[in-house]
């Protein structure tokens, strides 16, 4: 069945391919990203558990609602209108966020590195790693204040140094300082938020080419067993091994583990910001908790991905519902960002990252809160911006 699920991929990377030419587009790309998990299940050398129960049927559920709406949706999509066109973000606003930014991130960065060094200078990154994930009780994350939401900004900064400064000296520095965020956090998917993002602007403005893209992936594999090899604390890692469990070990996890219907509370893991307010404010449960249960594959992973909050809540109807809902975001998203929307780029550009990720988990609903954040911030630039057809620039 997987094998029939896996053809049924390449199959629509194909389709989508030749619609769109684009390995961009999101009915290229998540089909794409499937086709190689499940042929680095296959192909790298790994002790998994056979897949054959649920997940070949789920993911082909996920596949086809996914790509079917995301192909309509921007087919009746309006191209960007000539007013998104034009736009340009507020100059003012910009400076106000990169002085933010080049004020926050060292304290934040500042504040985590010295409580790592106190505590446990000999294994400070595993220390770090164990601090952001919140799985050990004992350990936790210092008190930052509204420091915490000057790490998205960060991010989004990254999107527009790069889209409209000039200053190479200005766009190193946000990159950098993004960098030094993924450092302390220890996580591999920051990490491969900033690299591939960056990457992807750098190629829809025509300053690098899909070789460099090869590249610049070939080196987040590198980055990412240096990153785990520093969080292992001294325990042996094959290449191999290493690529198959990052890779696909949520595949096998959520084949074995994952359960139907099976949330004590409606929506409890898909709608996990309601659940987090209502607790805040006493008239609900507490929400559930973003780093999840390792289980045995017999590798342990706690990766269950893209899926696992509607299959828990809601089944299979809630997979095909919410792979509607994924397809008409990104296809709206790219159609305007594809036809000059400015905005739309850059929010493409940020949640791009999060379907080429599915195969390790959900990041749109589950981190809502962070989701909201990356919005709100994205798009005051351009709500304080006037509208004008002059070229803009920041030094």
């Amino acid at each position: 069945m997987l094998i029939a699920v896996l053809i049924l991929a390449l199959i629509m990377t194909s389709i989508g391919w030749h619609l769109s030419h684009d390995i961009f587009s999101p009915y290229v790309a998540v089909p794409g990203v499937w086709a190689i998990a499940i042929l680095i299940y296959y192909f790298l050398p790994n002790t998994f558990y056979p897949v054959h129960n649920k997940f070949p049927y789920t993911l082909a559920i996920w596949l086809v609602g996914f790509f079917i709406s995301s192909i309509t949706c921007e087919f009746l999509t309006p191209s960007a209108s000539i007013a998104s066109v034009l736009r340009q973000p507020s100059q003012k606003v910009l400076y106000i966020y990169t002085a933010i930014t080049c004020i926050s991130i060292p304290i934040v960065c500042g504040i985590i590195i010295k409580q790592a060094l106190l505590e446990d200078p000999e294994n400070i990154f595993r220390y770090m790693r164990i601090m952001n994930t919140g799985i050990d009780e004992n350990i936790e994350m210092p008190n930052l204040g509204i420091l915490i939401y000057f790490v998205a900004l960060a991010f989004i900064m990254l999107f527009y140094a790069l889209i409209y400064f000039k200053s190479k000296t200005m766009i190193i520095l946000i990159t950098i300082l993004n960098l030094l965020v993924a450092t302390v956090t220890m996580a591999k998917t920051t990490f491969l938020s900033i690299m591939f993002s960056a990457l992807y602007l750098c190629y829809v403005q025509g300053k690098i080419k899909i070789r460099h893209l090869v590249y610049g992936l070939l080196a987040f594999i590198l980055l990412s067993f240096g990153v785990q090899s520093l969080r292992a604390v001294g325990e042996d890692l094959e290449t191999n091994s290493f690529l198959a469990l990052y890779l696909s070990s949520s595949i096998v996890a959520f084949d074995y583990y994952t359960i139907p219907f099976s949330s004590e509370h409606l929506g409890m893991h898909t709608f996990r910001i309601l659940y987090a307010i209502g607790h805040t404010l006493g008239i609900t449960e507490p929400p559930t908790e973003t780093i999840l249960e390792f289980v045995s594959i017999p590798d342990m992973t706690n990766t269950y991905t893209n899926m696992y909050p509607f299959y828990e809540d809601f089944g299979n109807i809630g997979v095909f519902v919410f792979s509607i809902v994924y397809g008409i975001f990104y296809g709206f998203l790219y159609k305007k960002s594809r036809t000059g929307g400015k905005i739309q780029l850059v929010l493409y550009a940020i949640f791009l990252t999060f379907v080429l990720m599915e195969f390790i988990g959900e990041f749109i609903f589950t981190n809502m809160s962070v989701t909201i954040q990356y919005i709100v911030f994205a798009t005051l630039p351009f709500l304080f911006s006037k509208q004008n057809t002059s070229k803009y620039s920041t030094k």
